[in-house]
Parts: C-alpha cells; structure tokens; sequence
C-alpha cells in the first residue's frame, strides 16, 4: 500500500491510504499537533514504509510483523540481511515482550542493568538484548535463488525515544516499530544534520509510503550498549552518557555508523 501525498497542513484532514505518491505529514517538534499522526498510524498498520523522526536521527519504520513491509525497509536501506536493525518501543512493557530482558549481572560499583535502563530511558540510547520468541523472524528474497529465505534473530536493538512526536506515534500503535537509521543525503552537511525534503526527494519514488516531517535536525547518533553477553559493552558513543554502563576510556566495539546498531 501507498499513501497520497499531502502536507497535512493546519487545518487539513487526512490522506487515503492510495496512489502513488507520499503521505507528507508536517508535525511540531513538540508533539502539539499530535492529532496530525492518525493516517501515519493507518499506514503503519497497512504495512506500509516510512520516515519518522526520533531523538538521534530520523528513521525508516515499518510495522515489526509485517513480512513485505520489512523487505521494502531492507530495500530502502540497501541492507543485507546481516545489517542489524533494532525495534522502537513505548516503554518496559515491549522490551520485555520482544527480548529476554536485561541481565541480572551485578558490575562493581554500578547498579543492575535494568535499574541503569530505568534512568535512562526514554533517552537516545540503544540496547542490544538476546530476543525473545516473541521476535519475529526476518525473512527476506534471496536475489540468486528468488525465494524467501527465514531466520531468527539471536539479538535485537532496543530504543525508548523521548522524542515527543515519536512516543505519540508509538502510543496510537499495538506492538513496536523495526527501524533503521536514513543515511545522510547531502555532503555539504555535517553528518548529524539530516533535512526532510532531501528524503522526500529521494525516496518518494522507492517505495516510502509516508514521512513525518519535523524540520531539519541537527542530532547525533543514540550510544549503543551491548548486554547480550552480561557484562555491558560499548558499540558507539553517541548522545547518551555511557560513563553511567563503561568506564570513559573503553574504546566502541565498531568505528563505522554502518556497522552499529541502533541510530
């Protein structure tokens, strides 16, 4: 399914879920125009792909059991089906759904994992956790054979944005979002900034079904903290402390955005 593109402006209704174009939703940063995010909810539900801002980065999202859905995020993205990919989730409740929760380690002089989290998030911060049955499988077309191929995910990223307009979203929804980051488009830009319109530009004609525009942003990417083995583990630095999981000259796990988890 496809949305019909359409600015939403101040006092526009909706768009149908049909057409070829984008559904082009114009929201305050704030959330107070909130209302604006029902036929973005519809098309989640549909199946459909889109854009949405968060705390770190604005991100593709699609409905996390939606088979055909998940192919189109994993064609925007030009990823393989090893690229990590990580869910958006209202709160505890969905992390403990979809993973095995955090660990039960005790860290010399740090609290247990879960109560760290609590204090944490909502926050820009990604926490790679062993899943849960509950994870769905990724399945995705195999160019050489042309069939479908399946298999479990072991791990999972897991965020709590406190961006306002991504927690109404996830608020109006039944189960969490599988997201991945949108790449900067503009190398005139610092690679924090990320600008709407060159999305729109880029993606329209690909298959992005809807994209919440909250204006240019000027954010880095979430810290990215694995604790699928126990001990916490720092993937990337990024706009969370994480002097409050590691110690502050643990170097990341990776150097490349490309290859961490999270956004």
């Amino acid at each position: 399914a496809r949305a019909k593109r359409g600015k939403g402006g101040k006092g526009g209704g909706g768009a149908a879920l049909a057409g070829d174009a984008t559904l082009h939703v114009t929201l305050e940063a704030d959330g107070s125009d909130e209302w604006r995010l029902d036929d973005v909810a519809d098309a989640i539900r549909a199946g459909c792909v889109g854009i949405i801002p968060t705390d770190s980065k604005y991100a593709f999202v699609v409905d996390l059991e939606s088979r055909d859905g998940v192919q189109t995020l994993y064609d925007l993205k030009g990823a393989e089906d090893n690229k990590p990919m990580s869910i958006l989730c209202a709160g505890f409740s969905d992390i403990d759904r979809y993973t095995q929760g955090f660990p039960d380690n005790v860290v010399a002089g740090r609290q247990q994992p879960f109560k760290l989290a609590r204090k944490c998030l909502p926050g820009p911060y990604t926490f790679i956790l062993n899943a849960g049955k509950d994870m769905p499988k990724v399945c995705l077309l195999d160019p050489r054979s042309k069939s479908k191929k399946c298999k479990a995910r072991k791990t999972v990223g897991v965020r709590v944005p406190s961006h306002p307009v991504t927690a109404a979203l996830l608020r109006r929804l039944d189960r969490p979002l599988l997201c991945g980051s949108v790449p900067n488009l503009d190398d005139t830009y610092d690679d924090d900034v990320q600008d709407p319109v060159l999305m729109l530009d880029e993606y329209e004609l690909r298959g992005l079904s809807f994209l919440v525009d909250c204006g240019v942003m000027r954010n880095p990417a979430s810290t990215v903290i694995d604790l699928s083995k126990g001990k916490p583990s720092l993937v990337r630095r990024g706009a969370g402390d994480a002097s409050v999981w590691v110690d502050d000259d643990d170097d990341p796990t990776t150097s490349s955005d490309d290859e961490a988890w999270g956004f």
